[in-house]
């Protein structure tokens, strides 16, 4: 199975500063669609920590590119992930 390298590299969170000088750290799960042209929708948080930390979460898988579709009988679908965004402090 071929995984969407843009899933693993979660390059795009940038912490809000105010979220850091509070200390405010965990993991936050972000649910969205991969829709069978590859585009990224219906993003919204399952589990969140902080308002601050829940925004940035989904404007960073929003900000995702086109992902690779999931297939079903040689056919490009939608598909749904789960997946969890570790927000911790360095």
């Amino acid at each position: 199975a071929r995984e969407n390298k843009a899933l693993m590299d979660q390059e795009e969170y940038r912490y809000p500063e105010a979220a850091r000088s509070l200390g405010i750290e965990g993991k936050i799960y972000v649910n969205f669609v991969v829709e069978s042209d590859g585009s990224i929708t219906n993003v919204n948080v399952v589990k969140g920590l902080d308002a601050l930390l829940d925004a940035e979460a989904v404007r960073s898988v929003q900000a995702l590119p086109k992902m690779i579709p999931a297939t079903f009988d040689g056919k490009p679908v939608r598909i749904q992930y789960t997946i969890p965004i570790n927000a911790g402090l360095k």
